[in-house]
């Protein structure tokens, strides 16, 4: 990293100040005063410094961006992880910031006007290193008629080095589309995978088997957030591909009555091979039923009628390839 003279650093302003006005909220400060052999202060970039949750909605920020020179052993190189956040005043009402990652996360419990928080980003090395802070706003509403649209990514089942890339999701208000300012996802993507946070595109290679988990994503937006989920499962190797799904026993057609007094759970499917399993339905079940992504179980109480009887593509699905079950079902 080369020194810091007055001419070098007017430059650098001006390349930060053209930056700033397309990437969104960036921070970044170096000392002419701090020689190059010590850690500087940390830079941070945060897309969305304007965000509106929804009361009773899980709620992810984009993550900010950080980085910061560090001189180590006559070695001098950027790193992009082990800061600690901090953020005052302190959040609403059931948001947290994580120390880690400086994300914002957490279900809102209370309508709230926007308010300025101000998140702090520390990188001290002994008396070395430093703190930026960057602000941020953040307000709750108390209803959203936007929605994401996932465009059926509902559950995945990979294995240790595969390729990954979901589909990139739309968020609709009805029918209209409406653009996102930036997307984040809680929990954090396991390690080999990465979520664009301007497209809302999860790509990557996971590099360590991980359960069924999952995540939920949300879309920022001018007029207030959205949120999808999806499943995630990463096998340790490659498993045998599934075969002959089915789900024994189960009604030809089900008979079910919108709004019933109790439940429906259907069946649990088998199969003849393939394991490491995520479940997908096509096209989506009736308000009110839902497909479990990790056991294939069919439940619920359905909202309304749905003329049927209708055909519903149940997929088992791994790393290896899918097996199909058609369940077909009629509401009244």
């Amino acid at each position: 990293m080369p020194g810091w003279n007055s001419k070098r650093f007017a430059a650098y302003g001006l390349v930060l100040a053209l930056a700033g006005l397309s990437a969104g909220l960036q921070v970044a400060c170096h000392k002419t005063s701090r020689p190059d052999n010590l850690t500087q202060p940390p830079e941070v970039v945060h897309g969305i410094p304007d965000m509106l949750a929804t009361q009773g909605v899980p709620f992810a920020s984009v993550t900010p961006q950080v980085r910061a020179w560090v001189y180590t052993a006559s070695v001098g190189s950027w790193v992009t992880t082990g800061f600690r956040f901090s953020v005052l005043p302190a959040l609403p009402g059931g948001f947290s910031l994580n120390p880690s990652t400086g994300q914002i996360t957490g279900t809102p419990t209370a309508v709230g006007s926007p308010a300025i928080y101000n998140v702090s980003a520390n990188n001290s090395v002994g008396t070395q290193g430093g703190t930026v802070s960057f602000a941020v706003s953040l307000g709750v509403q108390a209803a959203s008629s936007l929605t994401l649209d996932y465009a059926g990514t509902g559950a995945v089942s990979t294995v240790v080095g595969g390729s990954v890339t979901l589909i990139a999701p739309t968020v609709r208000n009805g029918a209209t589309v409406v653009p996102a300012t930036g997307f984040g996802v809680n929990p954090a993507l396991p390690a080999g995978l990465n979520l664009n946070p301007d497209t809302g595109l999860v790509s990557g290679s996971p590099s360590a088997a991980m359960t069924g988990t999952s995540f939920t994503l949300t879309a920022t937006t001018g007029s207030g957030s959205a949120n999808a989920g999806f499943t995630l499962l990463v096998a340790a190797t490659q498993p045998a591909a599934p075969n002959n799904l089915a789900y024994p026993g189960i009604a030809d057609p089900v008979v079910l009555t919108a709004n019933q007094a109790a439940a429906y759970t259907s069946p649990a499917p088998t199969v003849t091979s393939g394991t490491s399993l995520v479940y997908t339905v096509t096209p989506a079940l009736p308000a009110g039923l839902s497909l479990d992504p990790l056991s294939g179980v069919i439940s619920g109480i359905p909202a309304a009628s749905n003329a049927g009887p209708v055909a519903y593509t149940v997929s088992a699905s791994n790393a290896a390839g899918n097996a199909l079950a058609t369940v077909n079902l009629t509401v009244n």
